[in-house]
C-alpha cells in the first residue's frame, strides 16, 4: 500500500473512531426521549409560567420532549407520591417549590426533599421579591400600621386567606407573632384563586407573590399594605418598588424562597449532573431570561452539591420557622 493508502486509511480510521466515540458520548449524557415534568400548582400561575418556559427551552436543545403536568390533588401531595414512586430513570421528575419543605415540616407530608428524592437543581431568583399583603380598596386600613391597629383592637375578625402548608400560611403566622396580632386564615387556594376571593370581598386580607398582584394593584383593585421581601435589611421587591417592606415599617418578617427540581430517590449521578447542567443553561437563554424577567419570575440554578447544600440550611430555617409559629408536627 502507497504512502496516500496509508494516509486515507488513517484519515478514514480517524473518522470512524471520533464517530463512535461520539456516538458513545451522546448515549451517555442523553436524556430520555421523553420527560414528564410535575408541577403541583395550577396552569398559568408563577411557578407553572417558570417550569413550562424553562422546559421549552430544553426541550429545544437537548433532544428530549419535556411535557408539564399539572396536578395540585392534596396540596400538591399526589404529584410528590408520583415522582417519590416512580423509576428512577429521569422520564418523571418534578419542579416545585418551598412550599414542599413546609408541609413536611408541618406533619402533613411524612416524606422530604432531601432524604426521600434525588435534588436535581436548585434555584432562587437574582433580584428582590417577595409577597405583598393585599386588601380589598374599601377596607378600613390603609397602612400596614392601621391594619396591625385594627388587627389588635379586632383579634380574629381579619379573615385571611392562605394556602394551607405553602408559604403564605407562613407568612400570617409570622406576622401575628412579629406584631402580636390574631388573624383568622382560611384556605383560599392559589395566588389566583386569592387574588380573585379578594376583589370580591370573600377575604379580608392576604399574602400573594408580587409578580401575579402588580396588575391588580395597576387596576386599583386591591390595596398593597406591605411587601415581605427577600432582604434581610428591607430593601423592597424590585417588581413593585413603590410598595415600603415590612422591614422597614418596622415589622421584622422576611422571606425567601427556593425552588427545586425533584426526582425519585436512586437516580444515576451523571443523569442528575446532565440534568442540571440543562436546567442551569436553560434558565439564563435570553429569551427564557426575558420572558421571565418581566413578570419577576428569573430563577438562577446551581450546581448539584452546591444547591443541596443551600436546601439543607434552607430546609432548617423552615424547620424553625415553624416550630416557632406553632405549627411544628404534632
Amino acid at each position: 500500500m502507497g504512502k496516500t493508502g496509508l494516509i486515507r486509511k488513517f484519515v478514514v480510521l480517524t473518522v470512524l473512531l471520533f464517530a463512535v466515540t461520539a456516538l458513545a458520548t451522546a448515549q451517555e449524557i442523553g436524556l430520555p426521549k421523553n420527560i414528564d415534568v410535575y408541577v403541583p400548582a395550577k396552569a398559568g400561575g408563577g411557578t407553572d409560567v417558570m417550569a413550562r418556559s424553562i422546559a421549552n427551552q430544553i426541550s429545544k436543545v437537548s433532544g428530549s420532549n419535556l411535557v408539564i403536568l399539572n396536578n395540585v390533588d392534596g396540596n400538591g401531595v399526589v404529584a410528590m407520591e408520583t415522582i417519590r414512586n416512580a423509576k428512577p430513570d429521569g422520564k418523571q421528575i418534578m419542579q416545585y417549590h418551598t412550599s414542599m419543605l413546609i408541609l413536611s415540616a408541618m406533619g402533613k407530608y411524612k416524606y422530604n426533599v432531601l432524604d426521600d428524592f434525588t435534588v436535581i437543581a436548585v434555584g432562587r431568583g437574582p433580584a428582590v421579591s417577595g409577597y405583598v399583603l393585599l386588601v380589598p380598596p374599601a377596607s378600613p386600613y390603609n397602612t400596614l400600621q392601621e391594619f396591625i391597629n385594627y388587627a389588635k383592637k379586632n383579634p380574629g375578625k381579619i379573615l385571611a386567606g392562605v394556602q394551607t402548608g405553602a408559604s403564605t400560611h407562613l407568612m400570617v403566622g409570622m406576622l401575628e407573632k412579629e406584631a402580636g396580632i390574631k388573624l383568622r386564615t382560611v384556605e383560599a387556594g392559589s395566588d389566583t384563586e386569592k387574588l380573585t376571593a379578594l376583589a370580591g370581598n370573600n377575604i379580608n386580607a392576604a399574602f400573594v407573590n408580587v409578580n401575579q398582584a402588580k396588575q391588580y394593584l395597576e387596576a386599583g383593585k386591591l390595596k398593597a399594605l406591605g411587601c415581605v421581601t427577600t432582604d434581610e435589611k428591607g430593601a423592597r421587591a424590585e417588581i413593585l418598588s413603590d410598595v415600603p417592606s415590612f422591614v422597614e415599617q418596622g415589622i421584622n418578617v422576611v422571606y425567601d424562597t427556593f425552588s427545586f427540581i425533584l426526582g425519585p430517590k436512586g437516580m444515576d449521578k451523571h443523569l442528575v449532573e446532565t440534568l442540571n447542567t440543562y436546567y442551569q443553561k436553560a434558565a439564563v437563554e435570553k429569551s427564557v431570561d426575558d420572558l421571565l424577567a418581566k413578570a419577576g419570575l428569573q430563577l438562577r440554578f446551581y450546581g448539584v452539591d452546591e444547591g443541596v447544600k443551600m436546601l439543607k440550611v434552607h430546609a432548617e430555617q423552615i424547620i424553625d420557622a415553624v416550630n416557632a409559629i406553632g405549627l411544628g408536627k404534632k
